[in-house]
């Protein structure tokens, strides 16, 4: 079995101060999780950034001096969003690839490729209110040109399946030569309007996809720690950080992304599976 490739999902566009005083901001507080998380193991990390407020937003020179404070550092695989966040215009969320890629010291390895479009909410039961209520469309003429653009900058798209219909979607790219193998695959399990994070559904996608491909899973929340394990055991990859989920264990706040990866490998270590570096991770996931 592949040593296992661990991805630190630092910031995202969501995750608030409010929720947690731990999640980083600015430039430099996302460049510093990212060395500590490959510090702590991780081969990878997906990147978002932020404006002043907080705000996720597609900005290519916040990008820029993210991916060269942390290439001052380390090695770690550097994945960027174009999922961008909500109110992002597809145009916005795709320019960050071409502008990144003609820079040499900011060009990003692999960026996030969204294969279909997705209710996506966060709900107050309590409030009976949806703190979160949005759309991120994803029409076919648009994940073509990511797809398209991608390829002719050198980018590796992580084919982002947040439903069963997704993994349709990315093989029909596929069949327009908008991609080349071998693919990769992230199950985002647990958005509220995506596929929910159980081992039935995990196991289902991994069944589901061609089997010369690798791939990988998050899940929003605590159940991470649950599913993980089993990625780990099918010879899966796993994403962890507070883009996904803010708590190391039940009503416990992770102080980082990094005490989160500390935690995936103490479990593969338990398991019997190596964690990867990242010169191990680029050759596993042909980069």
């Amino acid at each position: 079995m592949e040593k296992l490739v661990i991805t630190a999902a630092l910031v995202g566009a969501v995750t608030t101060r409010q929720q947690t005083p731990n999640v980083p901001y600015t430039t430099e507080e996302i460049a510093r999780a990212a060395v500590d998380a490959w510090k702590a193991g991780a081969s990878m990390v997906h990147l978002h950034v932020r404006d002043p407020q907080g705000v996720g937003i597609q900005d290519a020179h916040l990008f820029k001096e993210v991916i060269r404070m942390i290439r001052n550092e380390c090695d770690v695989i550097i994945n960027v969003t174009t999922g961008g966040g909500p109110g992002i215009s597809t145009k916005d969320r795709i320019s960050i690839v071409p502008a990144l890629s003609a820079d040499p010291a900011a060009k990003p390895e692999m960026a996030s490729l969204n294969c279909g479009s997705l209710n996506f909410g966060l709900l107050s039961r309590k409030q009976r209110e949806f703190i979160l209520d949005d759309v991120q469309m994803n029409p076919w003429s648009a994940i073509l040109r990511f797809a398209d653009i991608m390829k002719e900058c050198g980018v590796k798209p992580e084919l982002e399946i947040y439903d069963a219909g997704m993994i349709n979607n990315a093989m029909v790219l596929k069949s327009l030569d908008a991609l080349v193998d071998p693919l990769h695959f992230a199950f985002v399990l647990g958005v509220l309007g995506g596929m929910q994070a159980t081992i039935d559904n995990l196991v289902f996608l991994k069944n589901s996809i061609p089997p010369d491909v690798s791939w990988s899973v998050c899940c929003v929340g605590l159940p991470i720690y649950t599913i993980a394990p089993v990625a780990i055991g099918l010879g899966g990859h796993v994403r962890v950080g507070l883009e996904d989920c803010i708590h190391i264990s039940k009503g416990v706040l992770a102080s980082s992304s990094a005490q989160m990866v500390e935690k995936i490998v103490r479990i593969a270590g338990e398991m019997g599976r190596e964690v990867a570096s990242p010169a191990e991770a680029r050759k596993a996931l042909n980069l």
